[in-house]
This record gives structure tokens, sequence and C-alpha cells, in this order.
């Protein structure tokens, strides 16, 4: 193991001493248990050809895999990788099945003929998102008394106001991100690089509608959704066109015997004082 490492770092020192070709770093994200397969761009592999595959969280110093003189071998250099790993046979390209997150790292080909090119892959491994909860910060106690508001709204022809807020939660992990939406639209987002911690984002919702939310975690290779409606979290809080129904049929009803005993009151004051009263007040719902 400690020769073939060796052997590794005086190919490399004797390539990049007389030149070699290098592509460019390709990119890789893939989800945990998929399989990836990195390739070298070569048609064809003879016997006189030459590659090597070596990997690093970091750098790629460890050799994991080569093909020379048409010979495969696998190396059980790099913990939980041998079982992984598949060699083609005609074009030297590499193969690593079930893949994990502690596989993610640097990949090298080092491909050996008159010349020595490199084809480089950065491979980050993600697990997948959890489903985002989501959940109404307001008590059911609050969605009564804004049913009552409402109702009074109603009756009085005002607007009381109308603010609730709903808070979204996931796990979280590499790349993961965390966003409310109102259909395609991104109202808020976030994400944290502490590893340790859950995420929520909050969501205040100011308007009396029947929209529906969503709330999304991602990273870059899943994403899952939780839809939210205030309605059916808080359902007594709806439209007080539609359901203010006894309720407000109460507030009317009470409003107008305290108007009632109002009227009565001023009529008797009237009596006593001997004046005669020229106005009744009214419930301000009548029209």
């Amino acid at each position: 193991m400690l020769v073939s490492n060796w052997l590794v770092l005086i190919l490399l020192i004797v390539c990049a001493a007389f030149g070699a070709e290098t592509d460019e770093i390709k990119t890789i994200s893939v989800m945990t248990g998929d399989s990836v397969v990195l390739h070298t761009g070569v048609r064809e592999v003879n016997r006189e050809k030459q590659i090597l595959w070596l990997f690093g969280p970091e750098h790629p110093d460890t050799l994991i895999a080569e093909i020379y003189k048409l010979s495969i071998s696998i190396y059980d250099s790099y913990e939980g990788l041998k079982d992984r790993l598949q060699m083609d046979q005609q074009t030297g390209s590499l193969t690593v099945r079930n893949i994990t997150t502690s596989h993610s790292g640097l990949y090298t080909a080092q491909i050996m003929n008159a010349m020595t090119t490199f084809k480089r892959f950065s491979v980050t491994v993600y697990a997948p998102v959890s489903l985002p909860v989501t959940e109404s910060s307001s008590p059911v106690s609050e969605c009564q008394i804004s049913v009552l508001q409402k109702c009074a709204d109603a009756c009085f022809g005002a607007d009381g106001g109308f603010s609730s807020a709903a808070m979204c939660s996931a796990a979280n992990g590499p790349g993961v991100s965390l966003s409310w939406y109102k259909g395609r639209e991104r109202l808020n987002q976030t994400s944290s690089p502490d590893l340790s911690v859950t995420l929520s984002l909050p969501l205040e919702i100011k308007d009396r509608n029947n929209d529906v939310y969503h709330c999304v975690a991602a990273n870059p290779v899943s994403n899952k959704t939780t839809r939210f409606s205030f309605q059916e979290h808080c359902p007594l809080n709806t439209d007080s066109s539609h359901s203010c129904g006894f309720t407000e049929a109460v507030i009317r009803l009470v409003i107008s015997a305290l108007v009632g005993v109002a009227t009565v009151a001023i009529l008797f004051y009237d009596i006593r004082s001997g004046k005669k009263s020229t106005t009744v007040p009214k419930c301000p719902s009548e029209k």
C-alpha cells in the first residue's frame, strides 16, 4: 500500500515535470445510494495504455483502481470504496456504485501512453432532504378571537386587521435550503452552515384569503414540499361573508339590545325633563 502511494506520487511528479495535459475539474452532484460514472474519454484501451484512478476527500493522493496491459486492479486503499468500484475494460471509465457521503471528494484519472493526460472530477454526495413540517403558530383561541373580530367588523363595516403566522422546519444538511412559496413566487428563504441546527422559517400571513402556501426543503439533488393553508389549520377563520353566521347574528343582537336600552334610557330622561327626543340611534349595521 505504501509502495503504491509512493509510486503514484513519483508518477505525478514526473508527469508534471514533462508537461502533462490536464482537463478542467468537472463538478458532479449525486444522491446517496446512486451510482456515478466517471468517464475517461478514452475510446479503447490497448496493451500499452495505463490508466490510474486516484481519490482523496481533499487531494487525489490514494490509488484506488488501475488498468494496465488490459488487466484491471481494484485496490482496498480507501475505506468502503473497493466493493463499490467497477472499471470499464474498454474505456477505463470508473463507476462508483451505491455511493455515500463519505465518498465525496476529488477523483483523478491519470491516462499514460505516449503522453500523459488527466481527467479530474469533484464529486459531492448529498443525502436526500427531509420532508418539511409546517404548523400554525396561532393557537386555537386566537383563531376563535379572529372570527369574533371579523364578525364585529362585518357589523360595524370596519376592518380590525388580520395577522397570523406559520412556521416551517426541516433537518439541516450540506447544501440544504428552506423556502416559502406562494404559487411560483418565493416569499423567503433560509439556510445555515451549522449542520447541527434544525432549519426553521416563519411566514406571516396578513390578508384574509384561501391561498395555499408551500414550504420547500431542497439541496442540489433533491427537494420535498409540504403545503400549508391557514384555512385548514384554523378552519373557523374564513371569509366573513360566508362563515360569520351565528356569531355575527349574536353580535348584532347584542348591539341591537344595547341600542334599545340606550333608546329607552334617553326617552325616559326626556320624559322626566319634559323634552321630546327627535333622534333615535341606529345600529351601525342598519342601512
